[in-house]
């Protein structure tokens, strides 16, 4: 008769194909390590107060130019009403005055008569008015040579 033992034919095919785990040794888990706290750095500090102040500025300048364009377009409308009332004001005086009536009451309640040509003095100066511009020193070809200068002298340094 043939016995079986730990060491035979079928106890070792059997833990080659079912793979007979081996009981695991317990291990003493270790404290964790607490995370070093990570120091920002001063420069990156610097870059968020600027980008901060930076869009606290562009927030400040929108809202200042909000309140000029609304001033501007009240402004706007206010010169469009005062347009349209000396239109309607100037045409009502037009309509209100003919010329013919103004000058039927010069001639015959003030007395007026038209001017003759012989009436007509004309006056002839001897220094007749002149201009002078003075030369404000800045000329669009100041300008161009200093932009080519400064071009050649970029070009030179890169050379």
């Amino acid at each position: 008769m043939i016995t079986a033992s730990r060491n035979s034919t079928a106890y070792r095919q059997y833990e080659e194909r079912f793979l007979v785990q081996q009981p695991s040794q317990l291990h003493v888990a270790s404290t964790p390590h607490r995370r070093k706290r990570v120091r920002v750095r001063p420069s990156l500090l610097a870059c968020i107060a600027i980008l901060a102040v930076t869009a606290a500025y562009i927030l400040f300048c929108q809202m200042q130019l909000t309140e000029l364009t609304t001033q501007v377009s009240m402004q706007n409308d206010t010169l469009n009403e005062l347009a349209a009332e000396n239109v309607s004001l100037t045409t009502k005086k037009m309509n209100s005055m003919n010329m013919n009536e103004v000058e039927e009451y010069a001639t015959s309640a003030l007395g007026m008569v038209k001017i003759d040509h012989s009436q007509v003095e004309y006056i002839f100066l001897t220094n007749p008015d002149t201009v002078t511009v003075a030369d404000s020193g800045v000329s669009l070809d100041a300008l161009f040579s200093g932009l080519a200068r400064s071009f050649s002298a970029i070009v030179e340094y890169i050379n």
